[in-house]
């Protein structure tokens, strides 16, 4: 079955990877130190630093992990929601592929069974006879054997036509006797109205409806395939995005956090207040 490889655009697991991008950071080695108030000074009362304590991790063996599994990699980063999100993506473009391939199968199953019901190929070996085709006269129309049958059938279609008639049951047998205005007169419809001045150009609503089942067919594997394109495609953004991710999960993020309290004067109310003041600062 001719399959059309198309590819197609990943743009919404890009979306999806920059959406959700994080570092999983975790806080440990908290320092509180208390002290006291004294007066007018500048006293600092409440400090705690937190720092990130953790093992380094391989972005290589992140990227093969995501290249085997995708979301494994991240996974192993610890980045949990882009992991869900490349592994259902996965499962659910094997899932489109299985629907779809099954589908393929059932359509090729109904579009073979109807040809082998409903196009005779002794009835299209006597219309070449009787239409006296260059090299018609060594055909025989009742032999017994297909095959011997098939020989004598290409000779006479190698001196007429653009193609002759391949062996029953070939992918190319369904193809050519739907494809091919010669072999319109085999089929069950087609009546004696047909000659071999005016086959080229005779419609045969019949063999429209069986190319129609045919590409059909060819539609289905089409879709199955575009779906292994993309979980390709799938396999190798999730690879990058784990090794990106542990990359970012190795990063030292420290973060120190200072709590002041102040004696500040105020004009106002002249007498000191204590005042809070609180500084932040992230290292990377």
């Amino acid at each position: 079955m001719k399959k059309q490889k198309i590819k197609l655009t990943a743009i919404f697991i890009l979306f999806a990877s920059i959406l959700f991008a994080q570092e999983n950071i975790n806080f440990r080695n908290m320092e509180l130190a208390n002290k006291v108030v004294h007066n007018n000074k500048s006293v600092e009362v409440n400090k705690f630093s937190i720092n990130e304590d953790k093992k380094e991790k391989s972005p290589y063996l992140g990227a093969l992990f995501s290249a085997v599994i995708p979301g494994a990699g991240e996974f192993y980063a610890k980045s949990y929601i882009k992991s869900a999100i490349f592994f259902a993506v996965e499962v659910g473009l094997w899932t489109v592929y299985g629907i779809y391939q099954k589908k393929g199968n059932n359509q090729t199953d109904y579009f073979q069974n109807y040809a082998n019901t409903n196009w005779d190929i002794r009835k299209y070996a006597r219309w070449l006879k009787d239409q006296s085709f260059q090299g018609s006269s060594g055909i025989n129309p009742d032999e017994q054997n297909i095959e011997v049958l098939r020989a004598q059938l290409n000779v006479c279609e190698e001196q007429n036509f653009s193609h002759t008639l391949p062996a029953f049951g070939e992918q190319q047998y369904y193809e050519v006797i739907g494809k091919y205005q010669n072999f319109i007169s085999g089929w069950s419809t087609a009546g004696a109205d047909i000659t071999k001045n005016n086959y080229e150009h005779y419609v045969l609503p019949q063999v429209q409806n069986y190319m129609s089942d045919r590409q059909k067919a060819n539609d289905y594997f089409d879709w199955a395939s575009r779906s292994v394109d993309v979980i390709i495609l799938n396999h190798i953004l999730s690879a990058a995005d784990a090794a990106w991710s542990v990359s970012l999960y190795n990063k030292q993020l420290q973060i120190n956090t200072q709590l002041n309290f102040r004696n500040v004067y105020s004009s106002k109310n002249n007498k000191y207040n204590l005042t809070p003041f609180a500084n932040i600062r992230i290292n990377f």
